[in-house]
């Protein structure tokens, strides 16, 4: 595998997680109480950003 094939792949696999973090927070937010977004927020945040920060590094485009 080239080099760019390998942060395509990770960069798929930090957007997914962030994905998944998201939608798990909006679904416990909706079925349990508002109060999850206070545990869920900050690591959605975090995730969302570190997928962002990886993109923008290697010059990946959305």
């Amino acid at each position: 595998m080239r080099r760019t094939e390998l942060t395509k792949q990770n960069a798929k696999k930090k957007g997914y997680a962030a994905f998944t973090s998201a939608t798990m927070t909006a679904l416990l937010c909706v079925l349990m109480s508002p109060y999850v977004l206070l545990a869920g927020g900050p690591l959605t945040l975090w995730l969302s950003y570190r997928w962002i920060r990886y993109r923008a590094e290697w010059g990946l485009r959305f």
